[in-house]
């Protein structure tokens, strides 16, 4: 019988993010949630908010149902020889480490260990978050299902069948914000030259990128259709767009997603 529900092997940014969200979801008690930090600091901070606390990892993974590996992904060639040494019942093993696949995993932790991996954008942090999983030949369905269910309490969820497709799926969710975060940028720099207060140009198109993918997800009208639905004939809108057909927006957005696709691949 383990002693708590989740431990969090790595409890930084992300990690807390995901506990918190499953906290605030009722899904865990904080005194049944154990987090691991190197920082006494972070440590007591996490203690202060009613967690179980500990500075030795290898507890998480004996104490805890299911384990969160959120530390960085240079680390587990430390960490995963000592969590090997366990002999006890085995966790489950949830991991958001980007490159750590399941093969490296396996051959440390065994390969009958229930594992998934799963790719949460920065987004999540503030329950917007879209996760994308995948489960390994020892993690049941239902497994899956329930893990699932913890993170669409904190944004949407996509699950695929083949480890690769996390890579591929990249560009898409994980590494999008940033992508988009360059666009929003672009606008507020453009906007500045024009005389626009930047705050104030940062909120117009921080509501209009909300508002737009909320049409999105209305789906009762593709991205195109969008498009000329704005677009009128000899107006302001369709200049611009002219712009960015003739500087190839499109090819441009592809290759961004192909070279960071093929750097995922280079790393795990």
């Amino acid at each position: 019988m383990k002693k708590y529900k989740f431990g969090v092997l790595g409890a930084g940014n992300m990690g807390t993010a995901i506990a918190e969200g499953a906290v605030r979801a009722g899904r865990f008690a904080p005194e049944q949630v154990l987090m691991f930090n190197r920082s006494e600091e972070k440590r007591a901070a996490h203690a202060a908010k009613g967690y179980a606390v500990t500075g030795d990892y290898t507890e998480v993974y004996a104490e805890s149902e299911i384990v969160l590996l959120a530390v960085k992904p240079q680390n587990f060639d430390e960490i995963l020889p000592n969590l090997a040494k366990y002999e006890g019942e085995k966790p489950l093993v949830v991991s958001i480490a980007a490159g750590i696949t399941f093969a490296k995993l396996e051959g440390a932790l065994g390969a009958d260990t229930a594992m998934i991996r799963v790719m949460p954008n920065t987004p999540l942090m503030l329950g917007e978050g879209a996760t994308q999983l995948v489960k390994n030949a020892a993690a049941t369905d239902k497994q899956l299902s329930e893990l699932c269910e913890l993170f669409n309490t904190m944004g949407v969820t996509v699950t695929f069948e083949q480890e690769n497709m996390l890579n591929e799926v990249i560009p898409y969710a994980g590494s999008a914000p940033a992508y988009l975060y360059a666009y929003a940028d672009a606008f507020v720099q453009s906007a500045k030259q024009h005389g626009i207060n930047e705050d104030d140009a940062l909120t117009l198109i921080c509501q209009t990128m909300i508002g737009s993918a909320k049409m999105l997800l209305r789906r009762d009208k593709t991205p195109a259709e969008l498009i000329r639905a704005v677009c009128s004939p000899g107006g302001t809108t369709i200049e611009g767009m002219k712009v960015l057909e003739d500087r190839d927006l499109y090819g441009i957005v592809s290759e961004a997603c192909d070279k960071c696709i093929k750097r995922a691949y280079e790393l795990g």
